[in-house]
């Protein structure tokens, strides 16, 4: 086995205190001949964790084809480590594997094979954090195409100087093998194939060094999980006069989120406008209703309808109205109007919830001051704005 440690020169924008103390957190990626432990072979490991100040790399490689239980011995050593942090630092905080795709791939493959040695490792008291599954409920949202690393990174601007994908590296690795494994004194095994071997070797650890750095850099996606999981709270809220030349009122809500987002985001869906910055300041814009709207009572069949009056009465108040002037109310007449300022609603966090017309698609709540101090509905309010933008995406890329 081939042990290669060196200090990266990257700076993460990800405040990875939201998780938990960078020296518990430990970044892993594994490249194999195949997809299944049982009939394939594990040939690098590569790690990334914070010590000393500053992100170190750590690549086992398989030199030979028995160096497997080596390996992992050695990664589940430094997992180990991170687990012990976080033992020491009491409370119920726990050492983080962070990985792409590891919990469909990575982890399964490396747990059937601890078991085929009969290793004594496991991942008890580790939090498993998958990047992949973080970023691939917001693809659509994002315009991203799919979901494979090297496309989340262009999506950050990170550019690779690798160029080969895993399985083409499966050749690379066979064709290293066999260079490595010629006899001393061959007449193959001259200067010119051994600078090839090492050529080889150069390109399988570069593929795997650059899924490693990138890694902590990417960290930044999670943003958008924690900002869809509504980790966010209420920074303020006021109503805004538009100039008479566009007229309206908009209601602006500002939000404070703990880490920010990666990239600004712009959203945009009906009356509702949304801008997430890259720091920790979100906004959300609603242009408010103004007119005339109805809301409608459930028990239609306890009013009346006065079609002249257009609008339902109790049938207790109705016994008073003439017959002539009174009909039995329906679901789609018992309504009483109200003329006012409206805030559309995507769902309803407000009540009561009115509508253009019966069974109409959207709601609306009265707007007031009132409504402006109401700070955990108003959180509500925008997740649920979000979650739209989120469902009006995925219906556009179907």
């Amino acid at each position: 086995m081939i042990t290669i440690e060196k200090t990266l020169d990257i700076a993460p924008s990800y405040d990875f205190s939201l998780i938990a103390p960078k020296e518990r957190i430990l970044f892993f990626d594994i490249e194999t001949t195949g997809l299944s432990a049982a009939r394939s072979g594990l040939y690098l490991i590569g790690a990334v964790y914070w010590q000393d100040g500053a992100w170190q790399l750590r690549q086992w490689f398989a030199d030979s084809l028995f160096d497997e239980e080596e390996m992992l011995n050695a990664f589940f050593g430094l997992l180990g480590e991170k687990k012990k942090l976080a033992r020491a630092g009491g409370g119920r905080g726990s050492a983080v594997l962070i990985h792409f795709n590891g919990d469909t791939f990575d982890i399964p493959y490396i747990q059937r094979l601890a078991r085929q040695y009969r290793l004594p490792w496991d991942l008890s008291g580790v939090l498993s954090i998958d990047l992949y599954k973080k970023i691939r409920p917001y693809r659509e949202l994002l315009g991203l195409p799919n979901c494979k690393l090297k496309t989340v990174e262009q999506y950050f601007g990170i550019s690779r100087e690798d160029r080969y994908s895993g399985g083409e590296l499966i050749y690379v690795y066979e064709e290293y093998l066999r260079l490595r494994n010629l006899e001393e004194g061959s007449c193959e095994n001259n200067s010119q194939n051994r600078a090839l071997r090492e050529r080889l070797l150069q390109t399988l650890l570069l593929h795997n060094e650059e899924d490693m750095t990138n890694l902590p850099l990417l960290c930044g996606l999670l943003g958008y999980d924690e900002l869809f999981r509504r980790q966010f709270s209420l920074a303020g809220a006021e109503l805004v006069e538009l100039p008479s030349t566009s007229g309206g009122k908009v209601l602006d809500l500002r939000f404070r989120m703990p880490g920010g987002l990666p990239r600004e985001l712009d959203l945009s869906f009906g009356p509702y406008v949304f801008c997430g910055e890259e720091d920790s300041i979100l906004n959300l814009a609603v242009s408010l209703y103004e007119g005339e709207l109805k809301y409608f009572f459930p028990d239609y069949k306890n009013y009346y309808y006065l079609p002249i009056e257009d609008y339902a009465v109790h049938r207790s108040v109705g016994e008073f109205v003439e017959k002539g002037a009174r009909k039995p109310a329906t679901a789609r007449t018992c309504y009483q109007k109200k003329a006012g300022i409206f805030l559309p609603e995507p769902e309803a966090i407000f009540a009561p919830v009115f509508y253009e017309e019966y069974k109409g698609s959207r709601l609306y709540a009265a707007f007031s001051p009132e409504l402006l101090k109401r700070e955990e509905q108003l959180t509500d309010y925008a997740g649920a704005v979000l979650s739209l933008f989120l469902k009006n995406a995925r219906k556009r890329n179907k």
